[in-house]
């Protein structure tokens, strides 16, 4: 190999790898970034468990609502005044026990047994859920010439206590006679 003309010794290329300052500052950026990160973690994780018991008690009232729908117009007022909680407030089953195969079967108390547990089951299968509950208001909204009940909103409620703190999901809907 031939030497440089002005006799300098050929100097070696510089090392392409990274040094430990730079190897320290991009993992400590990196660190910084992952601690952000975890940081939202339990609140995502508690909002998204939140948000699955609002899906079920939303589901739970909406049910409710069908079932009572379901039933004649002239029955919807027996279930005005329920609350889970109490079953002095729960409509009887007309006739008691029902007839099987009977078009004209009112099945008030075992639709609110069933709603009931379908709340303890389903609304209170989490984390520090307590007290779930269902109620049921039944007011006239517009009557006929002469008084009669023509269209009634049926309001379900479904609540529960979470942490301390209560919620409840609302839903309602207008039954007619006609």
């Amino acid at each position: 190999m031939a030497q440089p003309k002005n006799g300098a010794a050929r100097r070696r290329p510089a090392s392409r790898g990274f040094t430990i300052i730079e190897v320290l500052v991009a993992a400590s950026i990196l660190v910084v970034a992952l601690l952000g990160i975890a940081s939202v973690l339990p609140t995502a994780n508690m909002t998204l468990h939140r948000a699955g018991q609002i899906s079920k008690a939303v589901a739970l009232a909406q049910h409710m609502l069908e079932t009572i729908k379901n039933d004649p117009f002239i029955d919807l007022v027996n279930y005005h005044g329920v609350d889970t909680r109490t079953t002095g407030t729960w409509p009887l089953d007309d006739p008691d026990p029902p007839v099987p195969g009977m078009t004209g079967n009112f099945m008030g108390n075992t639709n609110i047994l069933r709603w009931r547990d379908g709340i303890s089951l389903f609304l209170a299968s989490g984390a520090g859920i307590t007290g779930g509950l269902g109620t049921i208001s039944v007011t006239t909204v517009a009557t006929d010439g002469t008084g009669n009940p023509i269209l009634r909103r049926v309001t379900v409620v479904v609540g529960w206590t979470e942490g301390g703190s209560p919620y409840t999901v609302q839903l309602s809907t207008l039954a007619s006679a006609i």
